[in-house]
């Protein structure tokens, strides 16, 4: 993992959600939110495809997995899954949400973003919600260029996968990045990446942009968008604001 946001943060106690947790651990806790996909082949000798990252998110009472359609668009739903309990199982959501293509979104990209919604007593996980992001409208990023931006997700040339041993290894990683400005596609913006370590951002599509930010309780952590392209060092994602009216439609 590429370390840089317990740093910043320092010794602060941090909320994510309605829990507090030192500085120290927030880069951990975030972590957990960001998964790998594991797509179902139905082949013998390689039955998975790694198709970049994903994030779990709850929404009130519901809980969802976002990524991108460009990603899985090969993949029946039912075959695209996470792992749980500690990557011993893997598990597939119960509802698919997508934005209707119709003409007013014909040639945007937001219409790239899908949600899935896991319903935990459908998954004998005790554990279960625990991996999914407490996503709370009054915490997201507002649009503030300035904010403090950190990226989660599992970039494909660090991953490195052996069907013979038989091992899977996936590295993620945590960056920061500053705001680059609004794409011409409706809803997404750009950001530029920051951090130390140099990596392509290939497999990044689907994972989450978090801010940092400041209330008259302590800092805390809100959702800023999923991010949905990238290259030369530069990250494209859909704003938290049309995520957010993706899951009040379901």
């Amino acid at each position: 993992m590429i370390r840089n946001l317990a740093g910043w943060v320092g010794a602060s106690a941090v909320r994510i959600g309605k829990l507090w947790v030192p500085g120290r651990h927030t880069e951990t806790v975030l972590a957990n939110y960001t998964k790998q996909t594991f797509c179902l082949t139905g082949h013998e000798q390689y039955p998975y495809s790694f198709l970049g990252s994903a994030t779990a998110v709850r929404f009130g009472d519901r809980f969802f997995l976002l990524w991108c359609r460009h990603q899985t668009k090969e993949f029946a739903p039912n075959d695209v899954t996470i792992p749980i309990e500690g990557g011993k199982t893997l598990v597939s959501g119960s509802r698919l949400l997508f934005v209707n293509d119709d003409e007013s979104s014909a040639d945007e990209e937001y219409k790239d973003l899908h949600a899935m919604e896991f319903v935990p007593e459908n998954y004998q996980s005790p554990n279960l919600e625990a991996a999914f992001f407490p996503l709370s409208e009054a915490d997201v990023w507002k649009g503030n260029p300035d904010a403090n931006f950190y990226l989660f997700g599992y970039p494909t040339q660090l991953r490195s996968v052996d069907y013979e041993l038989p091992h899977v290894h996936v590295q993620q990683v945590v960056t920061t990045g500053e705001y680059a400005g609004l794409s011409h596609a409706r809803y997404v913006h750009s950001l530029k990446i920051t951090g130390k370590g140099r990596f392509t951002q290939d497999g990044m599509s689907g994972g989450p942009v978090y801010h940092i930010a400041k209330d008259g309780h302590g800092f805390f952590i809100g959702l800023v968008g999923i991010m949905v392209r990238g290259g030369n060092q530069r990250i494209y994602f859909i704003d938290v604001r049309f995520v957010l009216s993706l899951l009040r439609s379901a």
